[in-house]
């Protein structure tokens, strides 16, 4: 994978902050770590998305920035592609319905982590230790909702033993009332 230093270097002299480039450059590896961790992982996804690329990705959707030169012509066309498709669905939001809107926009992101991997030059060992960490966080995940679903189970169940209580005692004093 380039380093941070190479990324920085391609956007040199433009407006971009260093701030918004790191933060941009260090979301890519969490991003492909997510993709690989499964479908729990998507609302995330799209948090990184909205809070640490869109700011960049949507200023850079002209192919002739000074960021692109040498960029091999297929790869930058699709990364343009996915740019503009976004731009497209974001636009429509409001007409498009909710469950719609969040599957056009899944699939250009998807589109586009399989790009950022071509484009950081992801190697074997890098998508190893990605597939590692994905392996882990799902762990993690898998392990939290367990407990949670304990935890509902066991509030249900002591409100279930409440209720039914709370209506024995109601019964018994109605019952005492005659």
């Amino acid at each position: 994978m380039i380093t941070f230093t190479e990324f920085s270097a391609i956007f040199r002299g433009t407006d971009f902050t260093e701030e918004e480039l790191r933060k941009f450059y260090y979301s890519v590896k969490k991003f492909v770590i997510l993709r690989l961790a499964g479908r729990r992982a998507w609302p995330e996804i799209f948090k990184l998305e909205e809070k640490c690329q869109w700011p960049l990705l949507r200023m850079v959707d002209d192919p002739a920035l000074s960021i692109y030169e040498g960029a091999e012509k297929v790869l930058l066309e699709r990364f343009i592609h996915t740019i503009s498709e976004e731009k497209k669905i974001r636009e429509r939001k409001p007409l498009t319905e909710k469950t719609g809107y969040w599957t056009l926009l899944r699939s250009v992101i998807d589109e586009r982590i399989a790009l950022f991997t071509q484009i950081f030059d992801f190697c074997k060992s890098d998508m190893r230790r990605c597939e590692m960490v994905a392996e882990r966080y799902t762990r993690i995940i898998e392990k939290r909702t367990k407990q949670r679903k304990r935890m509902w189970q066991v509030g249900i169940g002591t409100g279930a033993a409440t209720l039914a209580g709370a209506a024995t005692l109601w019964y018994i004093s109605k019952k005492d009332w005659k």
